[in-house]
């Protein structure tokens, strides 16, 4: 349980290798080109800003040390001219006599406040109102020439929550496993899982569509999660991920050079603690309850940043991925993994390089193994996948852009059946992370997305990502399996 938290209803190897000293020094944080000094930056207060800004955003303010691109429109009044935003999170609704609002024209960038920036794919106007639907940008299509460095402590007490309850791809089922992949993520699958418990496709699902299931996320002093829950269809379940974070500290570093070109970025949050998985399901149907799919949570949590020259904002989006194999009624699968690491999530790009660093010193107080339990007479298994996305930038939702890193977070178990001489269990833990500078939406939430674009007769349609990003690095991989059964590989 989260203290003071927010929280709202809707192989051990690496790959970051990098080459040159001074590239691997400047991107831990040695050998750095100077920058300027975070001078008065910090964390905004719910208390520091006004009811407008807590739902819509910051407004930008003028400032000679950031260039914009020229197909940049800053449009005056922030967020006390926003009328409405639309439940799809794509179209807000403005004040049509705003200042600039009327220098809007499609494939032009709106910049309204940290959250209401976008490329204009659409605009309608009624009366006083004008509806302007927005398409992702990168963070250089909107700033042409900036040096900022950001060094502040975070309290995700403060984490504002804000929502689109019918964003496109909340739930997106999976008709195999790599649909139901995590971006840049590693599917925990073991060995027996994938062999002995596929189910046959139910002909009438009554859950596979993942349509009762609540996704409540969850931000605070403890760290950051995500818990989804169904009870519907036959199907009963509990899902929870927790990343433990200690005292966080967020840095940030972003240089953009005249021409709008990315010479180097940084963002590094520290205070990594540990990862909390936690499952239990059952059904009273069978076959018929099992679930294959993507559950994206429709709140995300943003950290503005008060005091610097670019209205920049931490944002935090989860999602879980979820695949059963409940095999026969009356079946129940409970497991909980609690591990713990230190250090921090750090993503480096210099010279065209590439930096991932991840938390070290891991190790299981809980493992999957040990915990797991249930009920069968006839083999079962789980699979869920959690993905923490922290960006640091400006945009909302799956348009957010600048710096980001993700934490993937899967977890695979199959036990056997209860009527056998031995109790086979077989578990895997599979823990990631990579980065990237821009944006990224999984190709079938952009697909929906772009369905909803077609029925609003919107001619654009939204690449599934943008930018610039790195290979996943793998910080944990590992399996057991329970001495004697079949799946024992003569470990």
């Amino acid at each position: 349980m989260l203290n003071h938290a927010i929280e709202v209803p809707v192989r051990v190897r690496s790959r970051a290798v990098l080459t040159g000293l001074c590239i691997a020094a400047t991107l831990a944080g040695g050998c750095r080109r100077p920058a300027p000094q975070a001078s008065g930056m910090h964390q905004a207060k719910k208390s520091e800003l006004t009811a407008a800004e807590l739902k819509y955003g910051m407004a930008p303010v003028p400032d000679t040390s950031v260039v914009y691109q020229p197909a940049v429109v800053i449009v005056g009044g922030g967020a006390e001219a926003v009328r409405a935003l639309s439940p799809t999170g794509l179209t807000w609704t403005i004040n049509a006599h705003a200042p600039h609002a009327d220098e809007l024209a499609e494939g032009r960038i709106i910049f309204l406040t940290n959250r209401a920036v976008g490329r204009v794919l659409d605009l309608r106007k009624d009366g006083d109102n004008l509806s302007v639907t927005v398409g992702p940008v990168l963070i250089t299509d909107v700033i042409r020439q900036a040096d900022i460095t950001v060094a502040m402590p975070i309290d995700f007490g403060e984490a504002i929550a804000y929502t689109a309850p019918d964003l496109p791809g909340l739930v997106i089922p999976a008709k195999d496993s790599a649909e139901a992949r995590p971006p840049g993520g590693v599917e925990a699958m073991p060995v027996a899982f994938q062999t002995q418990t596929q189910p046959a496709p139910a002909p009438t699902p009554d859950v596979s569509n993942l349509v009762n299931f609540k996704v409540v996320p969850t931000a605070g002093s403890g760290g950051v999660g995500l818990r989804a829950t169904s009870d519907g269809g036959g199907l009963k379940m509990r899902v929870e991920a927790l990343v433990h974070l200690a005292k966080p500290n967020l840095e940030a570093h972003l240089r953009i050079t005249g021409d709008g070109h990315l010479e180097e970025a940084n963002l590094e949050l520290t205070g990594a603690a540990g990862l909390t998985l936690q499952f239990e399901a059952g059904t009273d149907v069978g076959m018929r309850a099992n679930v294959n799919g993507r559950l994206q949570s429709p709140v995300d949590f943003s950290i503005p940043v008060l005091g610097g020259p670019v209205p920049l904002a931490l944002t935090m989006r989860q999602q879980l991925i979820i695949k059963t194999a409940l095999g026969v009624r009356n079946s129940t699968l409970t497991a909980t993994g609690d591990y713990t690491f230190r250090g921090g999530f750090k993503i480096g790009y210099a010279d065209k390089k590439w930096g991932v660093f991840a938390p070290t010193g891991f190790s299981q107080r809980h493992s999957l193994m040990q915990t797991a339990g249930g009920v069968s007479i006839a083999a079962s298994g789980m699979n869920i996948s959690h993905q923490m996305k922290v960006v640091f930038g400006v945009g909302a939702f799956g348009f957010a852009t600048g710096p980001y890193f993700a934490l993937n977070s899967s977890a695979g178990l199959f036990k056997g059946s209860d009527l056998g001489m031995i109790p086979c269990k077989e578990a895997t833990i599979v823990i990631s992370m990579s980065g990237g500078i821009g944006y990224l939406i999984p190709r079938p939430v952009a697909d929906v997305i772009n369905f909803v674009l077609g029925e609003l007769h919107v001619r654009y349609r939204v690449a599934s990502e943008g930018g610039l990003s790195s290979d996943p690095l793998t910080i944990i991989n590992s399996s057991s399996t329970l001495p004697g059964c079949k799946a024992d590989k003569g470990a």
